[in-house]
């Protein structure tokens, strides 16, 4: 087995285990007996889990992360979730065994359907004005806020203190971006709990229940006076929820894909009473099975009308419909085109009437020239206007772990997503321009009006698996902030230097102005730990927000990238809701500035990183 075929078969592993972590509903914590035979359940693990999840697989998360979940969160994902074709040769009893074998949580106290922290007065709140309504912090995706009521500035940053925390219930991650209006939080949890949360104290002013994991931030929808009257969101199964406000009910719900695995990964956009929702999916996990028919998922963009729900278009990133292309050495279809898959939220352009989005790779072959691209598509119709590719020919999908996999292409990887929203940046004396980071460790500066020709690009990472560039940079218009994690490796790139941190670049050039390359702080700990920035990161006048792997979060001076104040969230909490709070990872969603606080979800859990479960919530004293 080669170098290459051994790390690919780690990392696998670990996206196997993402599996671990979908959504239940309450009811099924009803359907996991206490079955008291230890020795059987302690086979069962060994023989079918033990392997990714005892530290095996530096990617896979540790079975310390899988104790936090409740034994229904566990059981629903060996029959229905991610996991159900690796858990088919079991029965019925042995999922149950191996679900109680690895929980360690009691359904009924610590499950979601415990509300615990409500506020004590829950008099009606009134409308309030949104300040951040939507992941992006605004329909460019710049991650700038610059509002003038926002008080904390580089001379008091370093006088941020912890106010309060919020632990999401049985919960081993969170991720759900906080969006504000007035003095409430929206966010959400794993398990597909809504939250509304007052935004001074941590309590809880309602819940709301969805069908299946929230992963995303919650738009906030609004009327002709900015005042917040709805909240967008989607869920694990690619379902799209609206939600009244003052009624505190669900007005719709519009499914946007029918494949069985897609999901919405990327947040919504709002724009004109459109939703623009980003469609992407978990196939690459089926593909594992050499049974499995491989691949039949085509990314897309959906608009719906925000007030109906009804689906206005569909545009796939992929126009052409996976066909048989053969068969694989299970004589099983291969099908091609597919995958290129959405996981980025997208970008509104008022002036061209246009949306960009990113794309993932390809998960068969012949690939095609959409995956790992930037797409511009039209608001009306969704056309697409242009197209730019950055890594061409790039298939990839689970049956990729073990070589000489039937559902492996011939040609792997090497996976370079756009995981990170492009940012659309308007000049007065030049031309507006589309910066886009990828996991390759590149950025790109295009032009919107030269069909996305690149105006110059800037390698200030050496990429990885996660990054490179994942999750989100930042931009007031002049420089471009740049988080780039490099703490996974593929092995072609592991003779390159990292450069885990933040750097700074010019936006009409990307020449660089700053890099800060953060140290390795994590010493001896098991868990998938290093400073790099995954996580997207936030941007105010004067102050660069970023939370790396090892649960540090920090501010940089925007002018020089000088380190002015540290908090470390890798720590256990007393929570507002009475519920075991504790930190980790930071991953995924970045830091929230609103006024004199600043919010941060800690916990990931996913490809071996540190399990957390909670929101804080930071004041200036």
């Amino acid at each position: 087995m080669t170098k290459k075929s051994i790390f690919v078969l780690l990392f696998l592993a670990g996206i196997v285990g993402i599996g671990f972590y979908i959504y239940y509903k309450p009811s099924d914590a009803q359907v996991v007996a206490k079955v008291e035979t230890p020795t059987q359940a302690a086979l069962l693990y060994k023989s079918r889990c033990a392997i990714c999840h005892n530290g095996a697989s530096p990617e896979a998360p540790k079975i310390e992360a899988l104790k936090l979940l409740p034994p229904a969160a566990v059981l629903k994902v060996l029959r229905t979730g991610v996991m159900r074709n690796q858990a088919s040769t079991l029965s019925k009893e042995e999922q149950e065994l191996v679900a109680n074998y690895i929980s360690e949580v009691d359904d009924f106290d610590e499950g979601p359907t415990i509300i615990k922290g409500l506020c004590d007065a829950q008099e009606e709140e009134a409308i309030q004005n949104v300040s951040i309504g939507n992941w992006g912090f605004n329909l460019s995706n710049t991650r700038f806020n610059n509002s003038s009521d926002l008080s904390i500035n580089s001379k008091n940053v370093s006088q941020l203190k912890l106010d309060w925390a919020f632990a999401f219930p049985g919960a081993s991650r969170a991720r759900v971006q906080p969006t504000i209006a007035g003095n409430t939080i929206y966010t959400a949890s794993q398990h597909g709990t809504v939250y509304a949360l007052d935004k001074a104290t941590g309590c809880v002013r309602w819940t709301f229940q969805a069908d299946a994991e929230i992963r995303s931030a919650i738009t906030i929808g609004t009327n002709e006076n900015g005042e917040a009257t709805r909240l967008y969101f989607g869920d694990f199964n690619a379902k799209i929820y609206a939600f009244d406000l003052k009624t505190q009910m669900l007005i719709w719900t519009q499914q946007v894909d029918e494949h069985a695995v897609a999901t919405i990964t990327g947040s919504l956009n709002l724009y004109k009473d459109r939703l623009y929702i980003p469609v992407s999916s978990t196939e690459i996990f089926n593909a594992y099975d050499p049974n499995y028919e491989c691949c039949t998922f085509r990314g897309s963009v959906v608009a719906l009308d925000a007030v109906t729900g009804k689906m206005i278009w569909k545009r796939y990133t992929i126009a052409k419909v996976p066909g048989p292309q053969g068969l694989n050495s299970a004589n099983r279809p291969i099908y091609a085109p597919s995958g290129a898959p959405v996981w980025t939220s997208p970008t509104i352009d008022a002036k061209r009437e246009v949306l960009y989005i990113g794309t993932g790779e390809n998960y068969t072959q012949p690939t095609t020239m959409t995956s790992d691209a930037i797409i511009a598509m039209a608001l009306e119709d969704g056309a697409i206007q242009w197209v730019q590719q950055t890594v061409p020919k790039d298939a990839w999908n689970g049956a990729c772990m073990t070589p000489g996999s039937p559902n492996c292409p011939d040609e792997v990887g090497p996976d370079y997503d756009f995981g990170a929203s492009p940012i659309l940046v308007k000049r007065e004396h030049s031309s507006d321009l589309i910066l886009a980071g990828q996991k390759s460790g590149m950025v790109y500066a295009m032009d919107p009006d030269r069909d996305g020709a690149i105006v110059w690009q800037k390698r200030v990472g050496r990429g990885g698996i996660m990054g490179g560039i994942h999750w989100g940079m930042a931009t007031d218009g002049k420089t471009l902030y740049v988080p780039v994690n490099d703490h996974s490796v593929y092995p072609e790139d592991a003779d390159k230097p990292a450069f885990p941190g933040v750097h700074a670049v010019d936006v009409n050039n990307g020449q660089p102005i700053w890099s800060i390359i953060e140290k390795d702080r994590c010493g001896d700990v098991e868990w998938q730990c290093g400073p790099g920035i995954s996580a997207a990161i936030s941007l105010s006048p004067e102050l660069v927000f970023a939370g790396a792997l090892d649960g540090v979060l920090k501010a940089y001076s925007s002018q020089d990238g000088k380190e002015l104040w540290v908090y470390d969230t890798n720590q256990d909490f007393e929570a507002t809701n009475g519920i075991k709070a504790f930190g980790g990872t930071i991953d995924s969603d970045g830091p929230v500035i609103d006024g004199n606080q600043l919010f941060i979800n800690s916990g990931y859990s996913k490809f071996g990183e540190k399990a957390g479960n909670v929101l804080l919530a930071f004041k200036l004293e």
